[in-house]
């Protein structure tokens, strides 16, 4: 789901060792631009007799439409509910250990031509590229992410600072942690997705964070700092199915 690319966005943290303090250009507030590399992914749904069904997901959902949890296996969630609002709106609440971790409302357009997807305070904007088979519902088809929008800055921006031989991350959001550049696991506090981080050193002005849940990997991030500082380039590799995505932040 899309959620889960944005998720990989609040996977980032930054450690520098005491050798290196003078490289502050680590340091600071900086804001995520995720539409700078939107997802290539299209994604591809079909809502018809009664079904959902979400053929770009890995693996692929197969479920009821009634508006029930229905259980799933091998997705970051365990249970699924599809509800049908009306011809243009569908509800979905995804489920871990009966917890909602992602509640989503898409609505397509009076002319069909795109699908708004909000959950949280996101909004994420996507093109029709084929068009919905005959007597299924609008939401059916396959598309293309074009703008993804957040409805508070809050959820953009990430701060780091220098403590030590070691950096702390914080977001407003509630997602912090402090580690150090050892490659060592450290507590990674307030995303219920992530549990662990460790860091290490790649290169002058890269970072490689593993984010972890119950010791097992869940992504693995690097982060690059321009030469100049004011921007970060971000690439995310999501180990358990397979994704990968790239970013940039803006120091503020």
């Amino acid at each position: 789901m899309i959620r889960n690319l944005l998720i990989a966005g609040s996977m980032i943290a930054l450690v520098a060792p005491s050798t290196l303090m003078a490289q502050s250009s680590f340091n600071g507030t900086w804001k995520f631009d995720f539409n700078s590399a939107l997802p290539k992914k299209v994604n591809v749904w079909l809502l018809s007799d009664g079904t959902y069904k979400c053929t770009s997901c890995s693996p692929p959902v197969d479920v009821k439409a009634d508006g029930q949890d229905q259980p799933v296996s091998g997705q970051p969630y365990d249970t699924i509910s599809v509800k049908i609002i009306d011809r243009q709106t569908v509800e979905l609440v995804e489920k871990k250990d009966g917890r909602t971790v992602s509640d989503e409302e898409f609505t397509v357009s009076s002319d069909g031509s795109t699908v708004t997807d909000e959950f949280g305070n996101w909004k994420v904007t996507m093109t029709r590229i084929a068009k919905a088979p005959l007597g299924a519902h609008e939401l059916s088809g396959s598309w293309r992410p074009l703008k993804v929008e957040a409805l508070s800055d809050k959820e953009l921006l990430v701060t780091y600072e220098l403590h030590g031989d070691g950096f702390s991350m914080s977001r407003p959001t509630g997602q912090s942690y402090m580690a150090r550049l050892n490659g060592l696991d450290a507590p990674y506090k307030g995303d219920p997705d992530i549990d662990g981080v460790s860091l290490k050193r790649v290169g002058k002005n890269t970072i490689e964070e593993t984010d972890k849940l119950n010791g097992k990997t869940v992504s693995v991030a690097r982060m690059t700092v321009s030469p100049d500082g004011k921007y970060m380039s971000v690439s995310v590799r999501g180990v358990r199915h397979g994704t990968a995505n790239r970013f940039t932040m803006r120091k503020e």
